[in-house]
Order: C-alpha cells, then sequence, then structure tokens
C-alpha cells in the first residue's frame, strides 16, 4: 500500500517555486518533475505539490481527496435527500450499504497517502531554523499531514468519544521510507499524532498568507476541532480563542455571508483556511460543471445561479428536515443556499407540497405503510390558501377531495405555518379516511420534481467568481470558532457563555430577534442541543454533519423523504455505536497488506 503511493508521490507533487505574490494568483502550479531538483525552491515546489495533490486535477477530478472527502461527511447525513435512483457510487454512502470497494474512498485513501508521504519528503530534506520561510514551509506539511490523518480517522475510525485506546483508527504514515509499511492505529494514537503535528506547525508557520494556504491561526483553527472531538473542551476553547483574538479575521455581513460561495479564499474575511480553485484553469472542460462534487445537488447556470436548465446532474436536494429549521425565521441567511425550483415563476396558481401516506394497499405490512407515508405529494391550492385539492388515486380512477388549511401567523418570526389533516385511500377498496395528525404544508409555485422528489437545489458549493459550479472548499472559517467555544462551554456547563457564543452567528444569520436566552434552555432542549442545531444550520454542505452527529453520541434520524428508504432493510434511523457509521477499508489496501485489519 505505502510503498505504491510512495512510488506514485514524486510525480504527483512536484511544483514551481514561485514568487509569493504568483501563488496567491495561481496556487498549486505544476512543473515537470526533471526541473524539481534542479530548481532553488525544490522544497517550496514539493510543498505546493502536496496542496496539489489534494485538490487534483481541477473541479471535476473524481480521484481527488476534494471530489470525494466532503462526500462522507454530508452524504451520511440529514442534511440531504437522494431523488430516486442514481448511477453515482455515493448511493452507498448515503444509505449506508457500506462496501468493500469503490472509487470514492479508495481515491480518499490513496489521495491522503500521496499527499502525506510528500509531506514526510519535506520534513525531512528541510532544516529548520536556517529561515522564517523554510520553517513555515515546513510548518506547512506539518498541517496538511495533520488534516490527512484527521480526517482519515474520522472516516475509517470510530468517534474519539467511543472507546479510542481500542478502537481502530488509520496507519500513521510518518516516513518517506518506501519500507515503511505501518498497519493501523488505534484512534487514541492518531489523534495523539494529529496534536503533535499541529502543534509543531502552530510553533513554525509564522509567515501570513491568504486563506489559500495554511497559516498559524489555521493550525489554530484544525485544533480547537481536534480538541472539540476530543471533547478536551478546555483545549478547543483556548485555540478557538487564539483565532478570533488574532483579528485576522471577521465574520461577514448577513448579506455577505448570503453571497460566501462567489467569494475567493483570498477575498473572504472570514475564511481561515481553503482549497482554492481558479477559473478557467480547473474548470475548462464543458463537463466539469456536471462531475464536480456541486453537480449532485444542483443545477447552474453558467453565472452559478440554479437553473432547471443548467449543468450538472441536479440529483441531491436539500432534506425537509434541513429547510425545517432554516425556515423557522423568514429571513435566515442559510436559506439562500436552498432553492425550491419553481416550474413557472410568473404562473397564477399555488401548489401545497406535504409528505404522509396518501394511499396504501390492502396487503401492505405496517414498514411499507411507514415508508409510504414519507412520500412527497404536490396538490393544488385555492387562491385564497384556504383550501388543498387533494387528489388520491386508486386501482380503478381517483377522487379528489377539499381539504381544509390551517394558517398560523407567527410576527415575531415573520412566517406564517401552513398545515393539513389530509386524506388516506385504500388502492383496492377505494375508500378513504382522514390521516389521524395535521402535516406540514409548504404553499408555493409549482415544483419540478425528479422521480417525485421536489427539486430544492443547494447552492452552498457553487458559483465562485460567477463561474458555475467553480468553488474553492473550506476547511475552517471564522464562524466556526465560535460554535466551538460554544459547545466545549456546553458541555462544560457554563449556559450563559454557550449562548453568548451561539448568538454572536445567530444575530449574523438572522437578527438580534433571534437571539437565544435561558428561557430557551429547558427540560426538553439543552443547551447543547440549540449549539448542535445552530452548528446544523451553519455547516449545512461543508462536510461536518456525520461526524457532529456521532462524535455526540447522537442518533441520526433520517425519518423524512428520500431514497435512502427504498429497497430492504432501510435506516430510518442510525444509532452512533452501529458499524455502519464507519467505512470498510478499501478492499485493494488489504490485499496488499494483509496485516490490515478490516472494519467491522
Amino acid at each position: 500500500m505505502i510503498k505504491n503511493i510512495y512510488k506514485w508521490c514524486l510525480a504527483s507533487v512536484l511544483l514551481v517555486g514561485i514568487t509569493s505574490c504568483e501563488l496567491d494568483r495561481e496556487p498549486y502550479e505544476t512543473i515537470e518533475k526533471d526541473d524539481v531538483y534542479s530548481s532553488s525552491n525544490s522544497l517550496e515546489a514539493l510543498t505546493l505539490g502536496n496542496y496539489a495533490i489534494l485538490k487534483g486535477k481541477g473541479i471535476a477530478d473524481g480521484w481527488s481527496w476534494v471530489n470525494n472527502f466532503y462526500r462522507f461527511g454530508e452524504y451520511a447525513g440529514d442534511n440531504v435527500a437522494l431523488s430516486g435512483s442514481t448511477t453515482d457510487p455515493l448511493y452507498y454512502i448515503y444509505n449506508y450499504k457500506r462496501q468493500t470497494t469503490g472509487y470514492r474512498k479508495q481515491a480518499v485513501w490513496t489521495a491522503s497517502y500521496k499527499a502525506i508521504v510528500g509531506c514526510n519528503t519535506v520534513i525531512a530534506r528541510a532544516v529548520e531554523g536556517e529561515s522564517a520561510e523554510i520553517d513555515h514551509m515546513i510548518g506547512q506539511n506539518y498541517y496538511l499531514r495533520a488534516m490527512l490523518h484527521f480526517h482519515l480517522t474520522n472516516v475509517f475510525g470510530r468517534p474519539y468519544v467511543q472507546s479510542p485506546e481500542s478502537n481502530l483508527g488509520v496507519p500513521l504514515k510518518l516516513t518517506n521510507d518506501v519500507n515503511d509499511q505501518p498497519t493501523r492505529s488505534t484512534v487514541k494514537e492518531c489523534y495523539q499524532q494529529v496534536v503533535t503535528d499541529l502543534k509543531k506547525a502552530e510553533s513554525l508557520l509564522s509567515l501570513e498568507q491568504t486563506a489559500s494556504y495554511v497559516t498559524k491561526e489555521a493550525a489554530q483553527a484544525l485544533l480547537s476541532r481536534v480538541y472539540l472531538y476530543m471533547e478536551d473542551n478546555d483545549n478547543a476553547i483556548a485555540y478557538a480563542d487564539k483565532v478570533i483574538n488574532s483579528g485576522r479575521f471577521n465574520l461577514l455581513s448577513k448579506d455577505d455571508f448570503k453571497k460566501y460561495p462567489k467569494y475567493t479564499p483570498d477575498e473572504n474575511s472570514e475564511t481561515i483556511f481553503a482549497l482554492r480553485y481558479v477559473d478557467g484553469a480547473d474548470n475548462p472542460g464543458q463537463w466539469d460543471n456536471w462531475y464536480t462534487f456541486s453537480g449532485m445537488y444542483a443545477q447552474v447556470d453558467a453565472q452559478g445561479n440554479p437553473s432547471l436548465q443548467g449543468s450538472g446532474w441536479g440529483e441531491l436536494y436539500a432534506s425537509v428536515t434541513y429547510r425545517d429549521i432554516v425556515e423557522e425565521w423568514a429571513d435566515d441567511a442559510r436559506a439562500a443556499f436552498v432553492t425550491a425550483m419553481e416550474i413557472d415563476k410568473n404562473a397564477d396558481d399555488f401548489w401545497g407540497v406535504w409528505y404522509g401516506l396518501n394511499s396504501y394497499g390492502s396487503n401492505d405490512s405496517e414498514e411499507m405503510k411507514k415508508i409510504n407515508g414519507l412520500l412527497f405529494h404536490q396538490d393544488s391550492v385555492s387562491a385564497d390558501f384556504s383550501t388543498l385539492y387533494q387528489v388520491l388515486s386508486h386501482d380503478n380512477g381517483s377522487v379528489k377531495k377539499e381539504v381544509p388549511i390551517t394558517a398560523v401567523v407567527d410576527d415575531k418570526r415573520g412566517v406564517t405555518n401552513y398545515t393539513v389533516t389530509p386524506y388516506q385511500i385504500n388502492k383496492t377498496t377505494g375508500s378513504t379516511a382522514l390521516l389521524g395528525d395535521p402535516v406540514k404544508l409548504r404553499i408555493t409555485k409549482k415544483l419540478a420534481t425528479r422521480q417525485t422528489y421536489p427539486k430544492y437545489f443547494i447552492t452552498k458549493c457553487s458559483g465562485q467568481e460567477n463561474s458555475g459550479h467553480l468553488w474553492s472548499p473550506i476547511v475552517s472559517r471564522l464562524a466556526e470558532m465560535y460554535l466551538n467555544k460554544a459547545e466545549a462551554l456546553a458541555k462544560k456547563g457554563d449556559v450563559g457563555g454557550a449562548l453568548l457564543n451561539v448568538n454572536v452567528i445567530r444575530k449574523r444569520a438572522i437578527g438580534a430577534e433571534a437571539e437565544y436566552t435561558t428561557a430557551d434552555v429547558t427540560a426538553e432542549v439543552s443547551v447543547l442541543d440549540l449549539v448542535l442545531k445552530e452548528r446544523r444550520l451553519e455547516f449545512a454542505y461543508e462536510g461536518h454533519r456525520k461526524f457532529d452527529v456521532y462524535r455526540n453520541n447522537r442518533v441520526l434520524n433520517r425519518t423524512y423523504p428520500g431514497t435512502h428508504l427504498r429497497g430492504n432493510d432501510p435506516f430510518f434511523e442510525v444509532d452512533p455505536f452501529s458499524n455502519v457509521i464507519i467505512e470498510y477499508l478499501p478492499e485493494s489496501e488489504i490485499l496488499a497488506q494483509p496485516d490490515l485489519q478490516q472494519n467491522p
């Protein structure tokens, strides 16, 4: 495994030594490998090559680290819903039907270790103390090695809070020796090495660079997250404070935050570190906007705006449970990244979208009724929003029912909440009856659908520089520091401190009227519940969600519409102690190195 990766890596990491201003303009630019050892800046070139391995050959490189890692954090969470069948292997991540093969996990593994070996090469060859520039470069490689070992451990190992001394993580590759092929370390050992590397990086990183490159604050930000995952709450707070108090970063305004993906990392005051993609260089092909990570989330026009005629597959939508919380307030800035795709915005008629058990067969099992109760329906609505005209189909035709709509106005939040108690029909006999409980109704113009699923496009990963699905994936941003602090303080029992930090983010996203008070903390809703809800709102589609759920030993609730409920033994809920929350190691790695123990 490691031996092959070492052979591959030299051809992949050799990059040109160029001035800092050129780096900011064309990050991670490559040269031929024969030129690198004659370059006076060969170590810098190797360092830039390690960045380049992570981003691959462009936004559509199916074997890049970026194009695959973020899928594991989001597809296995509860912020997305797959609309019907797909040929993309994302299906096995999304529905927890693990496989020992599959190129997405293989790509994450291979790209990670290629870059790690590249980092080890620089660390072994460079001499500390020769100059601030060389020390800074060494520090970047310690950071990248730590980041990759950390993410690998989270994908292939159990959460730190679950017996880290005995649960297996991943091999810790700490040399560039081709014969050094380590077996799996424990989760605790992996985290200890990550902390050691990040602290070393922090001590060496002294130069200011743009957010496209690793800096001291990037190391501190990742340390805050690592300590949070370890539930070392004091250190999570301390390192978050280091970043906040550095004065180098500022939260975007509410209006600018709605345009977050439009900005490059270098022009965004909130981004601490992101992997930069460059317009033109990284998306030159006509299919690039289809095969990138965000191509599954939406179809977009040339400027990155959602469009039913645009580029991209647009098969994976915002889940109804995410939309429920992001729509609680009329003007939550996070809602700007989800678009209901209306067929005709100028149409005069309105439609109601809801989900529930519309029809059933006489011999349907209770599980089948439960699954069918999580299907979407779209029926016309009267002009005054008082009546839903529900159409129910049965074996011999259909019937139409007029269902009263209940409207509840919430002046404080600026929203009107609609509910209905719809009918259900026995498909065999044609008999109808009212459903027992009211269901939520969303009233819109008629929505486009895919395999009956309304299209709610996600555009948080599209439109950089107004260019299609171009995106520079965020590793760390300032908002995370406030929410890391909030979570750590909540776990320390400091309710006031936790709410103070959560409210920094809520005030930016919604306004002062949405700030929490101690009255919002009840026997049913803990302060930690409020913090984790805010993390879900804030970091949706940035690769956090799966890990945030399971590292807190929470059950993932998948009881909402989506094709994760199709097939045999669907998961309505996923227990944090289930085997399925960690990926199998790629089978090819087990075959190449038999002493690697496979996950259960």
